[in-house]
Order: structure tokens, then C-alpha cells, then sequence
């Protein structure tokens, strides 16, 4: 179970905040057999990373404009045929008079506070150290920004007995200290359970790899699937694109996506589909992003 855990930890490191590192333009591709939407993520394997430690929680865009961020998560990680179950609940508090910069001055985070008691289903979440890594003119760095607030469930209500239900409501209630803000108190929606496959063609040694995805498609809104690759001896995953596309079951991604990557250096493809729901709660001084969303990430040995 450790080295399961172990590897779930570091392989989600790029799903939150990661993208603080502005990525490129989004690049709409119009394919024959399908349409989509892709951001590059990463160019540089070996310059590519702002990472949030052991977060999960499927938030996979710029948070810098973000004022606080309330986050549930229910994931699924597979590989070698086996599926392990999670469940995430996060909050974070950002004090926008303190940033946190690159050395060229360029905005990386801001540093969190702990303003309150906060519980997910009335269970009074915990506050533990928030750090993030990343890179500054080519050196690895890590940086505390404060406190967060969490509540996790690995296996059999440990450490946290909180439960993510899919297609349902999460009670969610923050009061805040004395001078902080006023209570709230609302309902998280969360959608319906995503359960992805996926069918990898091709050898890399030919470089015609292609990918056919498909999951249980519920034809609402769109989903996001993040496309990540693990370097030979190590275990952390690189998110390489994001893929915004039709909630109908099925996408190809064309071998062309594929192509230029250095297969040499590299052991294993990811896939973490992403459905989501997002919104906006506001009271007084208190204005909380609330991101809500069912992950199924998929480790693939590269053929």
C-alpha cells in the first residue's frame, strides 16, 4: 500500500498550480474524426514544473486571480490493472499582499493564511504546511507559503473519514475569527463519476503512437483530460497537453501529438481525465472559487 500511495502522491503533483508557469496559447485543432481543444502545458521536459507537494485536486489552471479556493475531489488512480479510490477536500486562503515571486520578478503564488474553522460534510478539516516546488533559473526550488486546510481518505477512512459521493452535494461551512468575515454556509454539487480506458496504438520506436480514449460520456458541458509522461526511473508525472472536448465517450488523439516526444527519456504515458463543476460564492469580504470535480487517472507503460 505504501509504494502505491507513494507513487499516487507524486504522479498528481502536476495538477495543481503547476500552471502558474504560464503555459502557451490555447491551439484549437479542427481533426477529421474529432474536434477539441489543446493547451500546451510543457515544451521543456527538463524546465517544467511548479508543483503543489501532494495535491490532487484536479485544479489545473492559473490561481494567481483566485481570491480563496474551496476544492473536493474524488479520484481514481489505475495501473497495472488495479484501481485505487480517494477522496480529497481542500481549502485554501491566499493574502494577496504578500506575493511570492521568480527572481525576475515575474508572479509565481501568493502566501496562504488560516482564517477560521472550516468543515466538508461536518468534519472539521485540519490545517497542515503548504509548499510548492519549482524552478527558478534552472534550479529546483521549495518554498513554504503558509497553511491549507485538508481532509483525505487513502484507504479505509485513513487518515480522514471523509467519503467524495459522485452526483450528489457536499456540506460545506467556514467561520471565520473574529474581524475575518462572515459565516458561510452552502451545498457543493458534484457530478457524475468519470471512468475512462484507453486504448494506446503504435510503438515508440516507430514513433506512431496513437491514442484512443473513451469513458462514460454524460453529453454535459465538457470535460478536460490531461496527457502526462514519466521519464525512466522516476515516478512524478510531466503534464504535457490539456485537452478540452465533448462529454460524448470517445476522442483520438493523433499520433502527430505524440510524434516529437523524446521517447527515449521515457517509460510511461498518463492520462487523467477531468470532469468538473466550478463556481463563485461571495459574502462580505469572503469571495470563495469552488471547484468540484471526479478524476480517473490512468498510468500506460509505452509500448
Amino acid at each position: 500500500m505504501k509504494n502505491i500511495l507513494t507513487y499516487f502522491v507524486l504522479l498528481f503533483t502536476g495538477l495543481l498550480l503547476f500552471s502558474c508557469d504560464k503555459p502557451a496559447p490555447t491551439e484549437l485543432v479542427n481533426d477529421l474524426t474529432d474536434d477539441f481543444e489543446v493547451e500546451i502545458l510543457t515544451k521543456d521536459l527538463n524546465d517544467n514544473y511548479v508543483t503543489g507537494g501532494a495535491d490532487t485536486s484536479g485544479i489545473i489552471q492559473d490561481l494567481t486571480g483566485v481570491t480563496n479556493l474551496i476544492s473536493v475531489s474524488g479520484i481514481k488512480l489505475t495501473h497495472d490493472n488495479k484501481t485505487n479510490h480517494f477522496s480529497l477536500a481542500q481549502a485554501f486562503f491566499f493574502d494577496k499582499s504578500k506575493p511570492v515571486k521568480y527572481s525576475n520578478g515575474r508572479l509565481l503564488a501568493f502566501r496562504t493564511i488560516s482564517p477560521g474553522d472550516l468543515k466538508f460534510d461536518g468534519l472539521e478539516a485540519r490545517t497542515v504546511p503548504y509548499r510548492i516546488r519549482y524552478r527558478d533559473m534552472g534550479e529546483s526550488l521549495d518554498t513554504l507559503l503558509g497553511e491549507k486546510y485538508v481532509l483525505y481518505n487513502f484507504f479505509a477512512n485513513i487518515p480522514d473519514p471523509f467519503i467524495y459521493r459522485y452526483n450528489s452535494l457536499i456540506s460545506f461551512e467556514f467561520k471565520p475569527y473574529l474581524g475575518q468575515g462572515n459565516n458561510m454556509s452552502f451545498d457543493i454539487a458534484t457530478p457524475h463519476e468519470i471512468n475512462g480506458n484507453i486504448i494506446l496504438n503504435g510503438k515508440k520506436q516507430n514513433r506512431n503512437i496513437e491514442a484512443i480514449l473513451e469513458w462514460n460520456g454524460k453529453g454535459l458541458k465538457r470535460i478536460s483530460v490531461i496527457v502526462g509522461v514519466i521519464k525512466q526511473g522516476q515516478i512524478n508525472s510531466i503534464p504535457i497537453y490539456k485537452i478540452r472536448t465533448r462529454d460524448d465517450g470517445r476522442l483520438r488523439i493523433p499520433k502527430r501529438f505524440f510524434s516529437e516526444l523524446p521517447f527515449g527519456e521515457l517509460e510511461k504515458v498518463v492520462f487523467t481525465f477531468v470532469r468538473s463543476y466550478e463556481n463563485l460564492h461571495s459574502s462580505g469580504n469572503n469571495e470563495l472559487f469552488v471547484s468540484s470535480q471526479s478524476i480517473h487517472s490512468i498510468v500506460i507503460d509505452i509500448p
